[in-house]
């Protein structure tokens, strides 16, 4: 199974456009001067997506759970080192719910883990580390 996404540069700055494979776009860039701020960062698209991931399964979980969620945000944040390449250290998963009802504590608490440490590839990815190679294909 392969997942793909492509990055189109727009020709401004450093404005791209990305691209899935299942065909919905999204944009990024970087603030001034080297971009003019026209999107998210693609370190925050990296943490909104372990939050959306992550999120979407514990609703699937709580759901299955029986318990009442009304609301969820899944707050992302993530400490980077000073030095470049400026990765991501540590990152903090907090996931706020509203409740329309009583809720099973445990239950709660063991689906938001397995949405996590179960169920999510981006929570996997990034946990285990993930061999990454790069090549260039020129045209003309």
């Amino acid at each position: 199974m392969t997942t793909k996404a492509t990055a189109r540069w727009t020709g401004e700055k450093v404005h791209f456009e990305i691209e899935s494979g299942s065909g919905h776009k999204a944009e990024i860039d970087e603030e001034p001067i080297l971009g003019d701020d026209l999107a998210m960062r693609p370190t925050e698209m990296l943490l909104g997506a372990l939050g959306g991931c992550t999120g979407i399964n514990a609703v699937l979980l709580l759901r299955k759970f029986k318990q009442p969620l009304k609301s969820l945000e899944v707050e992302v944040e993530g400490e980077r080192d000073d030095e470049w390449p400026k990765a991501f250290n540590k990152i903090q998963i907090t996931f706020h719910c509203t409740w329309d009802g009583d809720i099973d504590k445990k239950m709660v608490e063991q689906a938001i883990d397995m949405a996590c440490n179960r169920y999510c590839p981006i929570h996997a990815t990034l946990s285990r580390g993930v061999k990454i190679e790069h090549r260039r294909k020129d045209s003309h």
